[in-house]
């Protein structure tokens, strides 16, 4: 089987790549711009070029037999450069599968397109009610998504919660505070709860999905089967550190400020910062989605519990020297 990966140079879709190359009846070709990152030294094709060069996507794209679209923006300064990264790009992938008849198409989106949870945790059947730039732009893709896709092929829709493991960039600030003995909770910590997934069960699920051959458009989300606390977090990242950890707590409202500052600030030398308002107004929210369609029309399970995925990245970060 000849399988297309973009993102592979990323966080998700490295493991994708490394869990692919253990499968050897895989040929596997990834779209790499300048830096091979993570992909350095695999055993692997390379096609030079970028989402939006019809010339390299068509030619990486032949005769493969599965797309596994797994690259996107997840910060950008304006709604068009979301759109322009996460649905313009997602939009020729697509056609150009149709009009090469490749059957399988799995693309990756996030719980962000959904939303926060309120009443209960979110799933497939809930309307998509994004509250960021980014979640705005995976719902525009999702939509796009259904107006093009005919019959000739079976599209399935991947939305993870936050995604944790070894060579993650974004949660690490987290850990990178936890190495201090601080962790940061917003509000109390005890009563709001979040969904996250391991990135290695993550591409279990892609991988069960990618064996749906069925035409059309399915949605999955794939996710701790566990809704935690950031309180538990704290807790279990305590344990796998060896140390207690100081509970630094936050106000919504100061962390909105705050993200208000970063960006107004990061703008005036032409930066996007990691703490914007965005991220600000996402961190004040709950973020759960229930995993019951993928468990029971995929089989999928969570096999990576929080300690033992939080001990397995961490010791990660030490070995290369992130902590």
């Amino acid at each position: 089987m000849k399988a297309f990966v973009t993102g592979g140079t990323g966080f998700i879709g490295s493991h994708l790549v490394d869990r692919l190359l253990k499968n050897q009846n895989d040929e596997i070709c990834c779209l790499v711009r300048s830096n091979d990152k993570w992909l350095q030294d695999k055993d692997i094709v390379r096609v030079k070029g970028s989402l939006h060069d019809l010339t390299a996507l068509r030619d990486g794209l032949e005769d493969v037999d599965v797309i596994y679209h797994i690259a996107g923006v997840v910060k950008a300064p304006t709604q068009k450069i979301y759109d322009q990264a996460n649905v313009a790009a997602t939009e020729n992938i697509l056609r150009l599968a149709m009009k090469l008849g490749i059957p399988k198409l799995i693309v990756l989106s996030s719980l962000a397109a959904s939303g926060p949870s309120f009443s209960h945790p979110v799933t497939e059947e809930d309307p998509l009610m994004p509250v960021t730039s980014y979640g705005e732009s995976k719902k525009r893709m999702e939509e796009m998504i259904a107006n093009v896709a005919d019959d000739s092929i079976s599209v399935t829709v991947i939305r993870p919660p936050a995604v944790y493991g070894p060579r993650e960039e974004q949660i690490f600030s987290v850990f990178q505070m936890a190495s201090w003995r601080l962790f940061p909770i917003i509000d109390d910590g005890r009563n709001s709860r979040v969904s996250l997934i391991h990135v290695r069960d993550l591409v279990d699920g892609i991988l069960l999905a990618a064996d749906e051959k069925k035409p059309g458009i399915e949605t999955y989300f794939i996710s701790s089967e566990e809704l935690y606390t950031w309180e538990q977090i704290r807790l279990a990242t305590a344990e796998v550190f060896g140390k207690k950890l100081y509970a630094v707590r936050v106000s919504p409202r100061l962390v909105e400020i705050a993200g208000n500052i970063a960006e107004t600030s990061a703008s005036l030398i032409g930066r996007y910062p990691v703490i914007n308002r965005d991220k600000a107004r996402e961190l004040g929210m709950q973020w759960t989605c229930s995993v019951e369609k993928a468990k029971t029309r995929l089989g999928f399970r969570q096999k990576t519990d929080l300690v033992k995925g939080l001990a397995e990245t961490i010791q990660w970060y030490r070995k290369h020297h992130w902590l």
